[in-house]
C-alpha cells in the first residue's frame, strides 16, 4: 500500500509519515526522490553554502559530467523538456532557478520546478508578481523537509507581503496533497532523472525501470527503458517495458528473448543451480521470471506452442509453487498439442490436483475428457462441476457476452473477471475443439 507523505506514519508514532520515517527509509534504500545528494548526516535537500556555481564533489560520491545535475540542465528542463500553459509560467521557472541556485542542492531546485510545473498546468494561475510564487514554493519545500524558513524571511527576500505568501502556500499545499510534490504529468527527461538518483549504475537502472513501469506515457516509457539499458545492459525489466510498447509480435518476442538472456547473465549459472526450486522467494529473480512468463504467452498466441511449453516448464522448474500461474497456461498448451501432450496434461493435473477451485483446471478437464473419449457421461458431469466453479465462462466462450479488449486488473475465484481471463488466455485451445463448443451450446 502506498503511504502518502501526509498520512499517519505506519510505525505507530502518531506523527505524519513525512515527519517520522520517510527520511529514515530514504537513507536506507535508493529512491526516486528528486531530493538528496548530500552525504553523511546532512538532511536531504539541506541548504548549502557558499554561493558557487557548482558545489565541490563529495568524497567517494563523484559523478560523471553526463549524470551530474547542473544549472544548464535545469534551464534546459524548463525551456525544452517541460510543457507550460503560458510563457509567464515558463519565465517564473527560470526565475526560480536563479533565486534558489546559491542556497539549495540542484536536486531540490529540480523538485521545486516540478512542483511549479504541475501546479501551474493544473491551476493555471495568473502571475502578477513572480516573487510571491517563488516564496510560496520555497516555503512549502522548507516545510516538507524541515528547513525552518519563515514566511517573514521569505517575504523580505522576495519583497512581498507574508499574507500574500500564505495564500499561495495554501493553494500549493492543496495541490501537493492531491497530486504529490514533483508529480506533474510529464516526468523528467532520462538524462536529468539519472542525475537525481543515488547508488550504483545497476541500482539506478532498476529505479528507472520502476519509473518506466509506473508511467502512462508510451514515449516516456521507451525512453526510460533505454536509459536503464544504457546503465545496465543486463536489466530484464527494461526489455519487458520495451516489449510492452513494441508494435508487432515478432519484435515483442525478440525483445523478451533478449530480456531472458539478460536475466541469465545477470543472475549467473551458479545462482540458477543453487536456487532452483524457490526462485520466487528471492526478490532479484522476479524480473527474470516475469520476462519468461511474457515470452511464453507471446509464443502461445503467436503459434509457437513448443517454445511456450519449454519456457513454462522452465518457470515451474525454478518455481514449483508457481506464484505466477504458469501451470494454467501450460495445461492449455499441452492439451492443444494432442498425442503425448495429453499425457503431460494428466500429469500436470495430478501434480497440482489440489487446485480444484480454478476455472482453468475445471474447464480444461472437460477438454481433456473430450479429446480422450469424446462426449461421455463423465464429460457432462465435468461440465456441471465447471459451471459450479465459474458460471460465467460459458457465456464468454459461446459469445453470449462480449469479451473486453484487455485482461482484467484483478480477478477473484468464480467471478466474471476470472472467466474473462480464462477465455482470453485459452482461446486458441477452444478454437481447436469447435465440436465441443457446439455440444456446450446444446446443454
Amino acid at each position: 500500500m502506498k503511504i502518502g507523505r501526509n498520512d499517519q506514519c505506519p510505525c505507530g508514532s502518531g506523527k505524519k509519515y513525512k515527519k517520522c520515517c520517510l527520511g529514515k527509509e530514504r537513507d536506507a534504500i535508493p529512491t526516486l526522490s528528486l531530493v538528496g545528494s548530500g552525504a553523511g548526516s546532512a538532511v536531504q535537500g539541506t541548504i548549502v553554502q557558499p554561493p558557487m556555481e557548482e558545489p565541490p564533489a563529495l568524497e567517494g560520491k563523484t559523478a560523471s559530467p553526463k549524470d551530474k545535475l547542473t544549472l544548464p540542465k535545469l534551464r534546459k528542463l524548463v525551456s525544452r523538456d517541460l510543457q507550460w500553459e503560458s510563457p509567464a509560467h515558463e519565465s517564473l521557472g527560470l526565475t526560480l532557478i536563479e533565486q534558489m541556485r546559491y542556497e539549495y542542492d540542484k536536486e531540490l531546485i529540480a523538485e521545486a520546478l516540478m512542483l511549479w510545473n504541475g501546479y501551474s498546468r493544473v491551476v493555471k494561475p495568473m502571475v502578477k508578481k513572480e516573487g510571491v510564487f517563488c516564496a510560496a514554493i520555497e516555503y512549502l519545500l522548507s516545510e516538507e523537509y524541515g528547513f525552518m524558513l519563515s514566511q517573514a524571511d521569505l517575504a523580505r527576500k522576495y519583497e512581498v507581503s507574508p499574507a500574500t505568501i500564505a495564500r499561495r502556500v495554501k493553494e500549493l499545499r492543496a495541490y501537493a496533497v492531491e497530486y504529490g510534490i514533483g508529480s506533474p504529468d510529464d516526468s523528467l527527461s532520462p538524462d536529468v532523472l539519472v542525475g537525481t538518483l543515488r547508488g550504483s549504475a545497476k541500482e539506478k537502472a532498476q529505479l528507472i525501470v520502476h519509473k518506466a513501469m509506473e508511467s502512462g506515457n508510451s514515449k516516456n516509457r521507451v525512453q526510460l527503458a533505454k536509459a536503464a539499458l544504457d546503465l545496465d545492459p543486463d536489466n530484464p525489466g527494461a526489455y519487458l517495458v520495451l516489449a510492452e510498447e513494441a508494435v508487432n509480435e515478432e519484435e515483442v518476442r525478440t525483445l523478451l528473448k533478449s530480456g531472458m538472456e539478460a536475466g541469465r547473465r545477470e543472475l549467473g549459472a551458479e545462482f540458477f543451480a543453487e536456487n532452483k526450486g524457490h526462485f520466487w522467494l528471492i526478490q532479484e529473480t522476479r524480473p527474470y521470471l516475469r520476462v519468461c512468463m511474457s515470452y511464453a504467452e507471446s509464443c502461445w498466441f503467436g503459434g509457437a506452442s513448443e517454445e511456450a511449453a519449454h519456457t513454462l516448464e522452465h518457470i515451474l522448474e525454478l518455481n514449483p509453487s508457481d506464484s505466477m500461474g504458469a501451470r494454467y497456461l501450460l495445461l492449455a498448451v499441452y492439451l492443444y498439442t494432442d498425442t503425448d501432450g495429453l499425457d503431460k496434461a494428466e500429469e500436470l493435473l495430478k501434480a497440482y490436483g489440489s487446485d480444484e477451485g480454478s476455472a482453468s483446471f475445471a474447464y480444461d478437464r472437460m477438454v481433456l475428457e473430450y479429446k480422450r473419449h469424446g462426449v461421455t457421461s463423465r464429460l457432462k458431469m465435468l461440465y456441471r462441476v465447471a459451471r459450479g466453479v465459474n458460471k460465467h465462462v460459458p457465456d464468454y466462450l459461446l459469445g453470449v457476452k462480449m469479451l473486453p479488449h484487455n485482461l482484467p486488473d484483478f480477478i477473484g475465484r468464480g467471478d466474471a473477471n476470472e472467466a474473462v481471463e480464462y477465455v482470453i488466455m485459452h482461446s486458441r485451445l477452444w478454437a481447436n475443439v469447435p465440436e465441443l463448443l457446439k455440444w456446450m451450446l446444446k446443454q
